[in-house]
């Protein structure tokens, strides 16, 4: 399915998940706790702790019936006082940096050959 610690573009993450794009995009909006990083040109990654809350978030409102309000509340209460680990951000980042490079590597691999 995904491997911990890696990133993943929007599609990617949309197939994991199983919705559209566009319903990423909307809880992105709506879900403090959804971070994405996004490239120079915009384009978004999530990371695996980013998928593990929107496969919560799909239970929430897919599943347990909650209307976007009372996910948004249930989550808020839940997480608002998580203290946020500057390591853990600094390991996100170059993990991020990683991916980049992979991919990258492989544009250039794909326009060499």
């Amino acid at each position: 399915m995904y491997e911990e610690n890696n990133f993943y573009t929007i599609s990617k993450t949309a197939n994991i998940v199983g919705v559209q794009t566009h319903v990423l995009r909307f809880w992105e909006k709506k879900f403090f706790i959804l971070k994405p990083k996004k490239s120079v040109s915009g384009r978004r990654y999530y990371s695996s702790s980013d998928i593990e809350y929107l496969l919560m978030i799909k239970k929430l409102l897919y599943q347990e019936g909650f209307t976007i309000k009372g996910a948004i509340n249930l989550i808020n209460k839940k997480y608002e006082d998580k203290p946020t680990n500057s390591q853990d951000r600094i390991n996100q980042n170059i993990l991020l940096i990683k991916s980049l490079i992979r991919e990258g590597s492989s544009l250039i691999k794909k326009n060499l050959d």
